[in-house]
């Protein structure tokens, strides 16, 4: 081997170093200021993985998020409560957080929220599953879902950069600029204000395209269900309050839904069709998302039914 060779494979390895060095130095700062975060969807998700104790607990997307004042199912129930609902997320989001949770200890209650197309194929879903890139190898139920992520996101997630590299943002708005929705002040509740009256929001784009089920959500609701029920924790799905609901659109993976909860013998709180909430525009932010207001009277419809399905409660 001729001298420029060695010389030229010192310079690369040198480089190569130089790279990981960097890439490990890099991951470590943002990680150390990541995890400084107080509010936003990733002091949720970080608090359900790491280190939630709660009691009762809430899991969906942004109607979970949105839709259960903890707060005031915390004073009204006498226990410890916490919100983990992140807007746009989905079963795929909320499997491994809720096997991260019970791997640690039982709460009493875990509340799903999920609405009728819960178990609809949307590649977004799938997507927005980098939420978990910064919880690369925490544990193995992670790393699983990671692996879901599209355009090899598992394999790039091996470079510490890389997990972090969409956090920045969030990483200066929750820690320099905290807020009080998704934190624990408003126990991971995220309220929104505005009604539909006012014509402050515009409606919700409706659901378009074909009648698509996803077999991986599928496969996530009957694992996740049988799981929790293996733990002994009490269970109750939701679905919160709709200002408008299409039957035409949304019954097909409403009727699929009802009967894979049927048959898995769980207790099932459906207000997505309900006449006390329907067309009730100072109730909704928009067509179907619950401003504070809303929100409250829900949490407290809710309250008033536990006690059906749960005696202690």
């Amino acid at each position: 081997m001729s001298k420029k060779v060695k010389t030229l494979l010192v310079k690369l390895l040198v480089l190569a170093l130089a790279l990981i060095v960097a890439d490990l130095a890099g991951g470590l700062v943002l990680k150390y200021l990541f995890n400084k975060q107080r509010s936003g969807k990733y002091f949720t998700t970080s608090h359900a993985i790491k280190d939630g104790k709660e009691q009762v607990l809430i899991f969906g997307n942004s109607h979970a998020a949105q839709h259960f004042d903890a707060p005031l199912m915390a004073k009204t129930l006498s226990k410890s409560v916490f919100n983990f609902g992140n807007q746009g997320q989905s079963l795929l989001y909320t499997y491994p957080l809720v096997k991260s949770v019970l791997s640690r200890y039982q709460p009493e209650l875990i509340i799903l929220n999920l609405d009728y197309n819960e178990l609809r194929y949307d590649p977004t879903d799938y997507e927005r599953l980098a939420i978990l890139l910064p919880y690369y190898h925490v544990n193995p139920v992670i790393d699983s879902t990671i692996s879901l992520i599209p355009d090899r996101a598992a394999l790039k997630a091996k470079s510490h950069l890389y997990r972090y590299n969409s956090t920045l943002g969030y990483i200066l708005l929750n820690t320099y600029g905290h807020s009080f929705g998704k934190s624990m002040e408003s126990l991971g509740y995220d309220p929104v204000e505005g009604d539909m009256c006012a014509g402050t929001v515009n409606r919700e784009e409706a659901d378009r395209g074909k009648i698509a089920f996803d077999k991986n959500k599928i496969d996530y609701l009957i694992k996740l269900i049988s799981f929790i029920q293996s733990k002994q924790v009490k269970l109750l799905i939701t679905t919160t309050p709709l200002m408008e609901y299409d039957s035409n659109k949304k019954e097909v993976y409403r009727e699929k839904l009802l009967q894979l909860l049927t048959k898995m013998n769980v207790n099932y709180l459906d207000y997505g069709s309900s006449a006390e909430f329907r067309g009730k525009c100072e109730l909704f932010h928009d067509t179907s998302h619950l401003n504070a207001m809303g929100a409250a009277l829900w949490t407290k419809t809710l309250l008033n039914d536990l006690p059906k399905y749960f005696d202690q409660f």
